[in-house]
C-alpha cells in the first residue's frame, strides 16, 4: 500500500514539475514554428527556435522601403543607437514559452510601428495563429495571422 502512494507522489511530482512543462510546449511549439503572414498583410514573421524558447523575425515586408526608395529601418525605436538597423531580418519576438495560465505560448513582441515592448500571447490553431499583444495587461489588441509556410 505505502509502495502504491509512494508511486503516485512519485507520479504526480513529475507532472507537476518544469521538465513537464517543456513538454506540454512542444505541441504549442511545434504549431507556432513556420512563417506566419500578419493580419493586414504588411508583413511575414518567421517563428523559429532560439535557445530554450522561440524566437520571430521579419522575413518579408510588403513595403520594403521607405519613401526615398532606402530600406526601412527601425526609426521609432527609443534607443537612438538601434534606429538605422534594418526592419527586415529583425528579431521582433522573443521569449516564446508555455503559460500554463493562458494554455499559450506567452513571450514580448517589439512593435517597430512604435518602438515599443508589450506581452506577447501565442495561441497556434492548424493554419493560423490567435496573436495578443498586452500592454501592462490591461490595453490589449488581437490580430490572426495565417500560416504561409
Amino acid at each position: 500500500m505505502v509502495w502504491k502512494i509512494l508511486s503516485a507522489l512519485i507520479l504526480a511530482g513529475a507532472l507537476l514539475s518544469p521538465a513537464h512543462g517543456q513538454t506540454l510546449l512542444m505541441p504549442l511549439a511545434q504549431q507556432a514554428v513556420g512563417v506566419w503572414a500578419d493580419e493586414n498583410g504588411d508583413s511575414n514573421i518567421k517563428i523559429a527556435p532560439c535557445g530554450q524558447a522561440l524566437c520571430g523575425n521579419v522575413v518579408w515586408l510588403k513595403a520594403p522601403t521607405d519613401d526615398t526608395g532606402r530600406p526601412k529601418t527601425d526609426i521609432n525605436n527609443p534607443d537612438e543607437t538601434l534606429r538605422v538597423r534594418p526592419v527586415l531580418g529583425l528579431k521582433i519576438i522573443a521569449g516564446l514559452m508555455f503559460d500554463p495560465d493562458n494554455s499559450s505560448l506567452k513571450g514580448k513582441v517589439y512593435n517597430a510601428d512604435d518602438g515599443k515592448v508589450y506581452d506577447l500571447y501565442l495561441k497556434p490553431k492548424g493554419q493560423v495563429m490567435e496573436v495578443e499583444g498586452c500592454l501592462l495587461q490591461i490595453l490589449c489588441d488581437t490580430q490572426t495571422w495565417t500560416r504561409v509556410r
